[in-house]
């Protein structure tokens, strides 16, 4: 298989990963139910963790083929307030795509989803080895 091939073979890869994760963000549901159904709507990430720290607690999967992690962050009661989605920098302009094709852009790194007759916020924060896009609910 030539490089070119290979290259093609892998952004399909990625721009298919990038639309399955943005189908569900999880807000709402609790632990038993994102254990449940992120195989589903996030092919390729397996469970990593899940880490306590009094009130706050989070589940951590990842997809080491991408080099990709997701954090859902969880209320004392183990409900999911927000999430963080954390890519390789590589990755920048095509999550700025698929972050412009999906969601209402309201400046340079901040999206609204409407899901479900509700309103959320996705913030893209750059650091210097990987980027992040954070969701919560809008206030």
């Amino acid at each position: 298989m030539t490089t070119l091939y290979r290259k093609i073979i892998l952004l399909l890869t990625v721009s298919f990963i990038l639309v399955q994760g943005y189908s569900q963000n999880f807000i709402g549901q609790n632990k038993e139910d994102i254990r449940k159904n992120t195989k589903a709507a996030y092919p390729g990430f397996v469970f990593d963790k899940e880490v306590v720290n009094g009130k706050k607690s989070f589940i951590k999967y990842v997809n080491t083929f991408e080099e990709q992690t997701i954090l859902f962050i969880l209320d004392e009661k183990g409900v999911c307030t927000s999430t963080a989605r954390m890519y390789n920098t590589w990755l920048l302009n095509q999550v700025i795509t698929e972050l412009d094709s999906k969601y209402k852009k309201k400046n340079s790194t901040t999206w609204i989803e409407y899901s479900n007759g509700k309103v959320f916020e996705k913030t893209l924060k750059k650091g210097n080895w990987f980027i992040t896009v954070i969701t919560r609910p809008k206030k």
